[in-house]
């Protein structure tokens, strides 16, 4: 077999002179000294030093130890020297033997290819061992036959595209089977989103909320509203398994609740206002979320009314936790609950009087909360920020004053209306035609301005809740007469005042003849309570009847004599002729009773006598208070 020269040369080295002039400077500027020390004679016995080998590191002549040093590193030098050709001469053998086992391996290989492949194999086949023993003396055959057969091939074949087959219609099915559930889930989804849409398109707030961005939810709360009702008044939207929406109001309570308002006369309920019907769980969406809105309003309404409740007491409001007791009178209360809608209405029940305030007083309640509220936002939008840090934000709502001072307005009005018509039928059954009372309406307050803005609307709005006025006019002569007004306040106090007036509500009294109570009897500033109002009409109808009798009097018997008179005993008429005529109107038991009280002498004895006049009087052929008079002055009695 030939064999191919092989060396191993070790790399070539660079020479260890300076290549240049800037290495050669180089260098002699890292020597100690550099150009400054160098100096012709140091140079010379250096290169002498250099010849006899003396030279030591600094260029100076070493001792003999040096010089014994320098001759052990020679003989090291050259040791090292014939350990690494023997390293070497051992390394070339190791590749001269790889080389010629894979040269070997080669020749084999091709020489048992060179049968089938006489041309590929002759590449790689040396020629020694081709003119040894030739192209194709060595081959290679199976010594066994496989044992698959055709028949197996093909069955494998079908069993493999059987598989492929199987696999294929399982991809199909699985994509069938997720365009399924896509094609349910867009129909869920459409439903979901139909849904939202129709309650953003209803004016309700879809928004994200606010500790999960990735849930959709409906505000359905005011934005004046308290700051724990307003917090509370976002409600996620949910999506079923059928696609329908599920109104997430645990915040706001598992149940739709409204405030009823019960009145109890003698214990027996003789008013309540409706509840509404629960709204069922698949209705719509807008349907359960305008729900979730009125059941957050009345809750809150019913927090408020527990607050001011609670400084009431001396307007007899009591508040015990499950309800609000409001009692009008000894037999009569006004009872306040919050009712679950799930509880059976009993509004149906057979009440004993059918006055249904109960249900205007519920509706008031509510317009008066959301009046709050509108006042609260024209506060914060229109009001500078010092006038708002000003006012207190704990201050209670005056609902249930409003409430309290509406129906005690009513009443004590309907009282006073009622003591006036009275005692006009007393005084016409005592024969005073000209008596008589009508309500108006109240004077129209001033305009606030002929533009419509949300200001004047709230001005307005307040003058219709809160100015409870009405005016009755009370005649007794054509010059006598008497406008009496009702007023309701709500204040830090509840009230009602009476407030007395001889001149119209126009001011104008060009057309109107002197008043005469402007000097007898003038009105004070006001009457705290129906009997005061109508204890001075009574006085004031008194003196009228006794100016207007005496005058009569003594114009038709021609006695001078004979005038009114207003002293200790009483207001009356006398007469010079020991005549003495007593009259009073006064309230005895709820009904208006007109009296005259007269003293007279005859044949020098003294007679009294008395008679009096009611508003429920039926005996109409009675005297006429003119008659007794005239009867008793002419001393016909």
């Amino acid at each position: 077999m030939a064999t191919t020269p092989f060396s191993l040369r070790p790399w070539p080295t660079g020479d260890k002179k300076p290549q240049n002039l800037a290495e050669f400077i180089a260098r002699v500027n890292a020597q100690n000294g550099g150009f400054r020390n160098l100096n012709e004679a140091e140079l010379r016995q250096e290169i002498e030093s250099m010849k006899r080998g003396t030279l030591d590191d600094h260029g100076i002549q070493g001792s003999d130890v040096e010089a014994d040093d320098a001759e052990d590193a020679d003989e090291g030098g050259e040791a090292k020297h014939k350990n690494a050709l023997v390293a070497r001469e051992e390394f070339l053998r190791n590749i001269e033997f790889a080389h010629q086992s894979a040269m070997l391996a080669l020749d084999s290989i091709s020489l048992l290819l060179s049968k089938d492949v006489p041309v590929q194999a002759g590449t790689t086949l040396s020629p020694a061992l081709r003119d040894l023993v030739g192209i194709g003396t060595l081959g290679a055959s199976k010594l066994k036959e496989p044992n698959i057969t055709e028949a197996q091939i093909q069955d494998d074949l079908s069993v493999a595209t059987g598989w492929r087959v199987m696999g294929i219609n399982g991809m199909v099915d699985s994509v069938l089977a997720a365009a399924e559930r896509l094609e349910k889930e867009i129909e869920l989804e459409t439903k979901y989103w139909a849904d939202i849409l129709a309650v953003s398109d209803d004016g309700w707030t879809v928004c994200a909320l606010p500790q999960e961005p990735h849930t959709l939810g409906v505000r359905f709360g005011l934005a004046e509203s308290g700051a724990e009702f307003r917090n509370n008044s976002i409600a996620p939207l949910i999506r079923s398994d059928d696609g329908t929406i599920k109104l997430g109001v645990g915040k706001v309570g598992g149940g739709s609740q409204r405030i009823r308002i019960t009145v109890k006369k003698g214990g027996a309920v003789t008013d309540q206002s409706p509840l509404p019907a629960r709204i069922p769980d698949d209705a719509p969406l807008k349907d359960r979320v305008r729900e979730a809105r009125n059941t957050i309003f009345h809750q809150e309404l019913w927090y408020e009314l527990n607050r001011e409740a609670r400084v009431l007491l001396a307007h007899d409001v009591y508040y015990d936790g499950p309800a609000i007791t409001w009692k009008q009178s000894q037999d009569a209360e006004f009872v306040l609950t919050l009712e679950d809608l799930d509880e059976q209405d009993e509004t149906g029940a057979n009440f004993l009087e059918g006055v249904r305030s109960a249900a205007a007083a519920y509706s008031f309640m509510q317009f008066l909360l959301f009046q709050s509220h509108r006042q609260n936002y024209h506060k914060r939008t229109s009001l500078s920020p010092s006038v708002r840090q000003a006012d207190t934000n704990n201050s209670t709502y005056n609902i249930l004053r409003s409430l309290i001072s509406r129906f005690e307005y009513f009443n004590k009005s309907a009282d006073l209306g009622h003591h006036l018509s009275q005692l006009v039928r007393t005084l016409r059954r005592a024969g005073i035609s000209t008596a008589f009372f009508s309500v108006v309406p109240p004077p129209t307050p001033p305009a606030t301005g002929t533009r419509h803005t949300p200001t004047t609307e709230l001005v307005w709005v307040q003058q219709l809740v809160f100015n409870l006025v009405s005016l009755y006019t009370f005649t007794i002569t054509p010059e006598a007469r008497i406008w009496c007004y009702s007023r309701g306040f709500v204040r830090q106090s509840i009230g009602t005042l009476f407030t007395m007036s001889l001149k119209p509500p126009s001011g104008d009294t060009k057309d109107l003849p002197p008043n005469p109570l402007e000097a007898v009897y003038p009105p004070a500033d006001y009457c705290a309570n129906v009997q005061e109002a109508v204890y001075y009409l009574c006085q004031a109808a008194v003196r009228v009847l006794s100016q207007n009798l005496a005058r009569t009097a003594a114009e038709q018997l021609g006695d001078e004599s004979i005038q009114w008179s207003e002293g200790i005993s009483g207001i009356g008429i006398k007469s010079t002729k020991s005549k003495d005529i007593r009259i009073d109107i006064d309230v005895v038991e709820d009904k208006i009773v007109l009296s005259l009280k007269a003293d007279w002498h005859t044949d020098k004895t003294s007679q009294t006598g008395t008679w009096t006049w009611d508003s429920e009087s039926q005996n109409a052929e009675r005297e006429t208070i003119q008659d007794v008079v005239l009867k008793i002055m002419r001393g016909d009695v």
